[in-house]
């Protein structure tokens, strides 16, 4: 059989589009990743940054660059501008859409949460469970627990894992403490 009829000049089979640089941005997130786990931050960035020096529209790269500089270095402008970029340039990365609500949450920056969470739950790659219980955790940060423990049930019912269901309900029955406790003082 004559396979020139299936591949190109360079022997890639045709109508497969084959992204030799997209590849190697990919391996070297991968050791960018490594290195973020062995707390080898400097190295890190060095290298999110040679792959943005590659191709400055590698969402991925911009995404690590944000927790690196979020987690690490405790830049949270820095942090916010990365994250900003990832979802940016790609925008159904859910790591991105993850990370930038923990920000948004740990700053109790709570108005931008709410809206960023209300964006994340229309990306289809972005998990709705992890979502739900960001936004129970925002509204438990708020002291409102009846609206969080509507949130967690939502996240306990999205979820298949029986560990992530305990959690849930142990999340659940937190905030039950914190309404029987929040009556009791309204009762005085």
């Amino acid at each position: 059989m004559d396979m020139s009829q299936f591949s190109n000049a360079n022997g890639y089979i045709k109508g497969i589009d084959f992204d030799r640089s997209y590849l190697e941005c990919e391996t070297m997130l991968a050791q960018a990743n490594t290195l973020i786990q062995e707390k080898r931050s400097q190295e890190s960035v060095e290298l999110l940054l040679k792959i943005l020096q590659r191709n400055s529209q590698f969402g991925k790269a911009y995404n690590h660059l944000g927790y690196v500089y979020e987690i690490d270095y405790r830049d949270y402008t820095r942090a916010e501008e990365y994250y900003k970029k990832a979802m940016k340039y790609e925008p159904e990365y859910s790591a991105a859409y993850t990370h930038y609500a923990r920000l948004l949450s740990s700053c109790k920056r709570f108005d931008e949460l709410k809206a960023h969470l209300d964006i994340a739950l229309t990306i289809s790659t972005v998990s709705a469970e992890t979502i739900y219980f960001e936004y129970g955790l925002m509204y438990e940060m708020q002291q409102n627990p009846e609206a969080a423990i509507d949130y967690y049930i939502k996240a306990a019912m999205t979820t298949l894992d029986t560990h992530k269901v305990t959690f849930y309900q142990g999340a659940i029955n937190r905030c039950k403490t914190k309404l029987e406790l929040k009556n009791s003082l309204s009762e005085r």
